[in-house]
């Protein structure tokens, strides 16, 4: 352990998501900023329930634990059984068990401080260890929350949260959390490395574009949320006007299943989309994929928390539409940075892309401005608003658990 580890305030970063996306994204770009400082507060301690190489890869900024979930009884077939108690049953048996892990984990660690990634559910162990160790916890509410039991209850025991986006603390209002208790702290990209760049003609090469093609790429995991099927429903009528556009779904299945990605491969090799869509799976660079982007979709069929696509785009410079709820509506600005489309309607899609490629002009003018937009969302204050609300909630002396 080096000087400055041993002399920092040592805080648990705990990440419980359901598979590799935005909310481990953003956490992994927050702790790489952290570490280029150099008078660092904090001693960073990561705490994943997965173990794949993208939760492997956080070690780089501190120590590492691994906390799989270990279920003694199974929940789903107490209901179907449907034995009383069961939640009860559920609650002694699993997340208790796997509170104390926590609990004992945080006061092995000298933990002095639980950051919780993502949402109270999924952080209810955590959480729960945190209120037993009498360790402050902050939220970063990277998804909406319902009004559940669990979620009133965690939020209850959070000392403060930070919600990435207005609907996403419009939320927590609702579940009860205090005004006072909520700072929106959105996104933060590193604008360097989504700087407006030339297109590779390299890659244009591999992929099989002409320089002349258009290119409208939707980036994002093949969930059945992020919209690629509405893209996909929208690309006839693009194509009747362009028929040499070409469309780009980068992505990879995660989660419980691969149903939707199948289902988009199946509609992919249809005869009016075969070699006009192409499914490039996950990529590292997303970057160079944007730079020869002639559009950038964000369709999400749910409100998005935040929504980094779109925001990566508008970093580019490059024409960005994304849909109209959610975390785009406190960034962009209709007409004026970008486009924002009602979601989930193919035709309102298929026209805003074709209003982009019909005036390339006026798209230039719009995707500059995004550019400069992007400016206020970089990596930097993001982390500098992250760090401002953990070291205040160290310093505020703790009530102790119920």
């Amino acid at each position: 352990m080096d000087q400055r580890t041993s002399s920092s305030i040592r805080i648990a970063f705990c990440e419980n998501g359901a598979g590799y996306g935005g909310a481990i994204i953003s956490l992994e770009a927050m702790l790489a900023q952290l570490a280029t400082r150099r008078e660092q507060p904090f001693a960073p301690l990561l705490y994943t329930g997965l173990d794949t190489e993208p939760y492997r890869c956080l070690a780089r900024f501190g120590p590492w634990r691994h906390m799989p979930a270990r279920p003694l009884v199974d929940r789903a077939a107490l209901d179907r059984r449907r034995v009383p108690f069961a939640s009860h049953i559920e609650n002694l048996a699993n997340v208790l068990p796997y509170a104390l892990r926590y609990y004992r984990a945080f006061r092995a660690d000298g933990v002095r401080l639980v950051y919780l990634n993502n949402d109270a559910t999924t952080n209810f162990a955590a959480a729960l260890g945190a209120r037993l160790a009498k360790l402050p916890a902050v939220l970063h509410a990277r998804g909406f929350h319902s009004v559940t039991r669990i979620d009133r209850m965690v939020l209850s025991w959070i000392g403060h949260c930070m919600p990435v986006s207005t609907a996403v603390r419009d939320g927590l209002l609702k579940v009860g959390i205090a005004p006072e208790k909520c700072t929106v702290v959105p996104e933060g990209l590193d604008l360097a490395q989504f700087a407006p760049r030339a297109p590779l003609p390299a890659l244009r090469a591999e992929l099989g574009l002409e320089p002349g093609d258009p290119v409208i790429t939707l980036v994002g995991g093949l969930i059945d949320w992020k919209g690629q099927d509405v893209l996909l429903a929208a690309a006839p009528q693009v194509l009747a006007r362009y028929p040499r556009a070409r469309f780009l779904l980068v992505g990879s299945a995660y989660g419980r299943d691969n149903r939707f990605a199948q289902a988009l491969e199946q509609r992919v090799a249809g005869p009016d989309l075969a070699g006009r869509v192409m499914l490039l799976g996950g990529r590292q660079d997303i970057p160079d994929l944007l730079a020869l982007s002639s559009v950038v979709v964000h369709a999400s069929t749910l409100p998005e928390p935040f929504g980094r696509t779109f925001l990566e785009g508008m970093a580019a410079g490059r024409p960005v539409i994304a849909a109209a709820e959610g975390g785009p509506l406190d960034v962009v600005a209709h007409e004026r940075d970008g486009l924002l489309v009602p979601p989930r309607d193919p035709q309102l899609l298929a026209g805003a892309i074709l209003r982009i490629l019909d005036q390339p002009e006026w798209a230039a003018g719009m995707a500059r401005a995004a550019a400069v937009t992007a400016q206020r969302y970089s990596i930097r204050n993001h982390t500098d608003a992250v760090s401002a609300i953990l070291q205040r909630l160290i310093r505020e002396p703790q009530q102790a658990p119920h």
